[in-house]
């Protein structure tokens, strides 16, 4: 197998041709392999495997099209692989939400593809978990591939493992026989043995992050002042840990309690991130995930998914005088001294910023003429969020998008012959399926934007971004602002959701401080005159708003359903009509909630997890659950998230209405929707605020940005995956597209780059309009059918 591989780069030039560093020329020759001891156990992803026999994929079973379709994606998994598996589920809901197409292809029509057919597909996706063993053979095709001017997306533990002639999984020595491609090395098992995976906080530069999909919230500044979380605001989370270093650890917030920290130097990372201060971490030390064959990134020893489903803040009675805690379980993390020899990574700042091109322009409006700052993905409530990534070494020679402070490049772009390489250190199949999609969403978007400059199918109606504003309304508290909100003119502007716990109590049973929506005449007016201004009315939660948020499990469905059923009865009693979407008091969603929720014809839900993201499908404990709801994440303002939190924590007002106006410029910027909520009281107190809000808002102008509800992205969600459409090439460079839909493409809009994609011709069934960086091809409505053609540049 080496020998063939030798043959292979027999005819490609000398490693300095290839712009590598002379230590990764003859890695081929020095084929040695470290033996671990076991055999690996496939089906270790963080995505569980479910799915029938028929579903699996073979080359006899299931032949790629003889005709290349030039805007396909293809996604290289192991022969037998199953196309229902949750993982593989997960790479084309991405793909579709993000408005491109992928195939899955095995390693065996891959190989009989050959580089020349391979070449006529967009690109190459090289998924984590669901390939850690690669043969020789495969890693030569994909070498060639690249080379021969691919488009490849290399992630993480990709053929992390190859297999020795007995059967045996093992590693390879000295690092991975992709690190060439991806342009540092990695997967150095025979160097740092359970230090071979680091955890920590990811950092990039503001505007790169933007292009990642990370908006305004969603990551906060990294330098060398105080961690958002330890700064002298009240609300800063108070950490203690339990008996061990690495046990169990606490993180507390008090309400109104303020938190001085002393500023840490750079490079002191454990005293910036209060995740790694709750590991007992020491300056100098670092957290390790273990690996294994059955685990090569080990991604099993720490659990992403519990920063994901924390409680979300509500405004009932008992919310403001309790201080809020949450349990890390740091699993088998093990800490160690910091690795000395990682490789040591610059940020880029974003394309656009760097060009300094207005067609391709990153950053507009409230973050435009700031400054770009580095800054790293944090979380609510939790400051910096640490990810597992491979500690790599070597100087990299590619734009680094991403970065570890401790570990070295977490996600980059470089040449590699006539191809190019986007290289991700980051387990995104794990994280998508333990409720953090946005890392894999993000990091495909930039790939098919950036990277291949591929058409894309908009996921908003009629191609218009826009934002989801959620109320939620918790108790009889909230009754009154809600009015004076309504005289004020607030719910005048756009659509919203609006969701109502209706029973007579709030924190506990008999406490009477509920809306008791049943008897209460003025709730179930106010209810009547949103509908009618278009907004969507639904439940939130379960009848006594603290008493479920905070008690509703995922043993205790038998008891607990009950609230829900009253809840939504009172609704729709009010209303008249069944209500389509929802949101959870706290947050709290149990899994049996959301499949009566779906039974109940719901289709759009607040979600707790996957946040910072767009309307997407609800994975989580490992797979795509309850295939007939879209949620909706929520997106925090960094450790915050309502107007109450703003108040009691000494947020400035000023703060809050830049971060607004960020999210409507990111949502314009990217083409794209992200929800935020509040609460009457809060709300109303800060009226100027909202006001402010809706009037820069309003100043995009309609075709620019739309206020949208639940129900109404999710309907739009659901028709727009039965779309069906193709790119074809012909012999003089003309891209042929056709679409279809089984009922209408009405509100279908197909952008194309600019940059790539001459103005688009003989447009039939639609019409095309400059959308400033790219061509927007818009269905007419009631067709079902839409062809149009455009020359590539």
């Amino acid at each position: 197998m080496c020998a063939d591989i030798q043959m292979i780069r027999s005819r490609r030039p000398k490693a300095d041709a290839l712009m590598l560093p002379a230590r990764h020329a003859d890695w081929w020759r020095r084929a040695c392999w470290l033996t671990v001891g076991m055999v690996l156990v496939l089906g270790g992803s963080g995505i569980s495997q479910r799915a029938e026999s028929k579903d699996i994929v073979s080359a006899r079973s299931q032949p790629v099209a003889v005709a290349p379709d030039s805007g396909v994606l293809l996604l290289l998994v192991p022969d037998g692989t199953l196309e229902a598996e949750p993982g593989v589920k997960a790479w084309k809901d991405a793909a579709s939400e993000i408005g491109v197409r992928m195939t899955v292809i095995t390693d065996s029509q891959f190989l009989t593809m050959g580089t020349e057919t391979a070449l006529e597909y967009a690109g190459l996706v090289l998924p984590d978990q669901l390939h850690t063993i690669a043969t020789d053979a495969v890693v030569a095709a994909i070498h060639d591939f690249t080379y021969q001017g691919g488009k490849t997306f290399l992630t993480f533990d990709f053929g992390a493992l190859t297999l020795r002639s007995d059967g045996m999984a093992v590693y390879p020595i000295p690092k991975s026989r992709l690190s060439d491609l991806a342009g540092v090395d990695y997967v150095l098992y025979d160097k740092y043995l359970d230090r071979t995976v680091g955890l920590g906080p990811v950092t990039a530069m503001r505007s790169t992050l933007r292009e990642l999909q990370v908006p305004p919230g969603k990551s906060e500044p990294f330098t060398t002042s105080p961690s958002p979380t330890s700064s002298a605001r009240g609300g800063s989370p108070s950490i203690s840990s339990s008996a061990g270093p690495l046990a169990t650890a606490q993180i507390v917030t008090r309400l109104g309690q303020a938190a001085a920290r002393v500023a840490q130097p750079l490079g002191k990372i454990s005293g910036k991130v209060p995740l790694l201060q709750a590991a007992g971490l020491k300056d100098g030390e670092a957290m390790y995930a273990p690996v294994s064959p059955a685990d090569p990134g080990g991604v099993r020893a720490f659990d992403t998914q519990q920063f994901q489903m924390l409680p979300m803040p509500d405004a009932g009675a008992s919310d403001r005088s309790r201080s809020r805690a949450v349990r890390v379980n740091f699993g088998r993390v093990r800490r160690g001294a910091e690795p000395t020899q990682a490789s040591v990574v610059s940020p880029a700042t974003g394309i656009s910023r760097a060009a300094e091109r207005a067609k391709t322009d990153s950053l507009q409006g409230a973050e435009a003429g700031a400054v770009d700052v580095l800054q790293a993905y944090s979380g609510y409530l939790l400051g910096y969020l640490i990810y597992p990534s491979y500690v790599t070494e070597g100087a990299y020679t590619g734009t680094a998008l991403a970065a570890s402070p401790q570990f070295g490049l977490v996600a980059g772009l470089k040449a590699y012959g006539a191809g190019h390489v986007m290289f991700v250190n980051l387990p995104l199949t794990y994280l998508k399926g333990r409720t953090d999609a946005l890392p894999m969403h993000g990091m495909l978007q930039y790939f098919a934007k950036y990277v291949l400059g591929s058409a894309q199918l908009a996921n908003v109606p009629n191609g218009v971004p826009g934002m989801v504003f959620n109320w939620h309304l918790d108790s009889m508290e909230a009754q009154q602002p809600m009015r004076a909100l309504e005289q004020a003119g607030i719910f005048n502007t756009g659509s919203s959701s609006i969701h109502i716990t209706a029973g007579p109590d709030t924190i506990n049973f008999g406490d009477k401080l509920g809306f008791d929506l049943n008897n209460n005449t003025t709730a179930k007016a106010f209810l009547r005159r949103m509908r009618a201004k278009g907004h969507a009315v639904g439940s939130h939660g379960g009848w006594i708003h603290d008493y479920y948020g905070l008690n509703a499990s995922e043993t205790n469905g038998s008891s607990f359903l009950q609230y829900l059923v009253l809840n939504r009865q009172s609704v729709a009693g009010a209303l008249g009509h069944p209500s389509r979407d929802y949101s959870a008091p706290q947050g709290n969603n149990p899994r049996w909630a959301m499949d009566w929720l779906e039974q109940q014809g719901v289709v759009g839900v607040y979600f707790g997890g996957h946040t910072g993201l767009g309307v997407t499908r609800q994975y989580r404990d490992g797979a795509l659950r309850n295939g007939n709801l879209w949620v909706v994440p929520v997106t925090p303002m960094g450790n915050y998230a309502t107007f109450e939190e703003f108040q009691e924590y000494n947020v400035p007002k000023v703060e809050v209405i830049d971060w607004y106006h960020s999210l409507v410029d990111f949502g314009i910027t990217q083409n794209t929707v992200r929800m935020v909520y509040a609460h009457p009281p809060g709300a109303y107190d800060w009226i100027d605020v909202m006001k402010d809000l809706q009037t820069y808002a309003a100043s995009q102008g309609t075709t620019r940005f739309q206020w949208y509800n639940m129900a109404r992205l999710a309907d739009f969600m659901t028709k727009r995956e039965q779309v069906q459409w193709s790119e074809q090439m012909d012999g003089s460079g003309i891209v042929h597209f056709q679409a279809s839909h089984p009922s209408d493409l009405t509100e279908m809009v197909w952008r194309l780059p600019k940059l790539r994609y001459q103005m688009p011709s003989a447009v039939n069934g639609g019409s095309v309009e400059d959308g400033g960086s790219v061509w927007l091809v818009r269905a007419a409505a009631g067709v079902r059918t839409l062809t149009f053609k455009s020359l590539l540049n």
